[in-house]
């Protein structure tokens, strides 16, 4: 890229980030359309999970009563949200309630009345985000507080959840707690929609100065990887509805903290750099700058054949051997005076063919084991997005999140075989020959999809999936 419109676009997003804080972008986001989407199995696993993070052991008789619980928490939150759905007006183009009391999901916009007072933090009837939280709320409350009753006074498990989730019974009405949170679909959160909506407002000011156009997403983020400025945290669509379920408290804490960390160091990367732009001269392989070892071979081209060119008779046919160096931009192209004729060819001087073979780059040996790391970065992100009916439908995100590639080896005939994993639990059951099992929920037909959309960037032809 030109290095000129790449600072130029640094600038930019730092000022963004300067100009909103993602407290101040969730008052924005939480008026967009929001899709509530709630699957028992689901819940129970997470609630199930954040107890065990608590310090809580789930014996057999806990787990029963667990499950009794959800399946109340399954009824009362689809009555609720029925009673909602019949009251909302109907719009063009949405379906707001879609599937049964044990999975469904519910599209909220402004204009749907939930009948229950909004939180203080809210912008009142207009906050979506908040009408979601007080949907589910007393459905929830009588979840917790059945938790709560399950474990018996005076033991172990009751001090911890008491204590973890700040119960005081001396309350006239006790609080619910905080044991599930409403969570955004992973990479969809406030920070990652954030940062895509950054990216993809200066995206378009940086241009490729090898080709003159404008870059592609795919070259940007090349190019910011390089200057150690990690980005792919940003949500992966630019579809800015929300999608919403409820997933464990301490596992949606420490997603969060996560994003946040990362976003900061990205910040102060950006930071840096824009205060040391010098620093992009030492940064090889950026798009449209020369990379040091191509500015190394064409100066040592260019003294072997600078004295030969002064010598009549002698032909010496060069590559272009004017250095690129990262300071230079694209904003207009330069028509070429030459005549037209056949590309240069590379160094061809009477008696020297010696001198050139040292200058010439020497290529690895093609290894498809070698994308292993891209295949991991885009996989949960290529899952998430194939999660829809009549797959297994997207929900909190950790089932996305939790697919990587292990291994890639090689069949008897030659063909590459991909190996890859995911959380086994609660996931498994919907492989085919386990419990609810069924061809199109089936992980390893949605995973090895993925995967196939993923390699055709590599057109790597035929090869093989296996789960591991």
């Amino acid at each position: 890229m030109s290095t000129a419109s790449l600072l130029a676009f640094l600038n930019k997003l730092d000022k963004e980030f300067e100009r909103k804080t993602p407290k101040e972008k969730r008052l924005e986001y939480n008026l967009l359309t929001h899709t509530f989407t709630y699957d028992e199995n689901t819940f129970l696993g997470e609630m199930e999970s954040e107890l065990q993070s608590r310090g809580i052991r789930l014996t057999s008789d806990r787990r029963t009563e667990i499950q009794r619980l959800a399946g109340l928490f399954s009824t009362k939150l689809y009555t609720d949200v029925s009673t909602i759905n019949q009251a909302a007006e109907a719009k063009s183009g949405i379906t707001r309630l879609k599937g049964t009391s044990k999975s469904f999901s519910f599209v909220f916009t402004t204009d749907v009345r939930t009948g229950k007072t909004p939180n203080g933090w809210a912008q009142g009837q207009a906050d979506v985000f908040d009408k979601i939280k007080v949907s589910y709320s007393n459905a929830y409350r009588n979840f917790f507080f059945g938790i709560r009753r399950s474990l018996k006074e005076g033991t172990k498990a009751r001090e911890s959840f008491d204590k973890n989730y700040r119960f005081k019974k001396d309350l006239d009405t006790p609080t619910k707690g905080r044991m599930g949170h409403s969570g955004h679909a992973e990479g969809e959160g406030i920070v990652e929609t954030m940062t895509r909506e950054f990216f993809e407002k200066h995206a378009s000011t940086v241009f490729n100065a090898k080709t003159g156009n404008v870059s592609t997403e795919q070259e940007l983020l090349s190019d910011l990887d390089k200057m150690g400025i990690d980005l792919t945290f940003m949500r992966s669509t630019s579809d800015m509805t929300q999608n919403i379920s409820l997933i464990g408290a301490s596992g949606n804490i420490l997603s969060g903290n996560q994003i946040k960390k990362k976003l900061e160091a990205a910040r102060n990367r950006i930071k840096k750099i824009i205060n040391k732009p010098g620093m992009l001269n030492s940064i090889a392989d950026l798009e449209g700058s020369d990379s040091l070892k191509t500015i190394k071979r064409k100066q040592t081209v260019s003294k072997v054949t600078k004295p030969f060119k002064k010598i009549a008779g002698v032909d010496v046919k060069t590559e272009d051997i004017n250095i690129q160096h990262s300071t230079s931009t694209v904003s207009k192209k330069k028509k070429s005076k030459g005549k037209k004729g056949k590309s240069p060819s590379a160094v061809k001087v009477a008696g020297l063919s010696s001198l050139s073979k040292g200058v010439k780059a020497k290529k690895s040996p093609y290894s498809i084991a070698s994308y292993i790391g891209i295949f991991n970065q885009q996989l949960p992100q290529a899952v998430a997005r194939n999660m829809i009916s009549p797959a297994l439908q997207y929900q909190s995100g950790r089932f996305a999140a939790s697919t990587r590639i292990t291994d890639i080896t090689q069949t008897a005939q030659g063909f590459p075989s991909i190996g890859y994993t995911y959380m086994r639990y609660p996931y498994e059951t919907f492989e085919v020959g386990n419990a609810q099992g069924s061809v199109e929920r089936d992980p390893r037909k949605l995973i090895d999809k993925s995967i196939r959309e993923i390699a055709t960037q590599f057109a790597i032809g035929r090869f093989y999936t296996r789960r591991v």
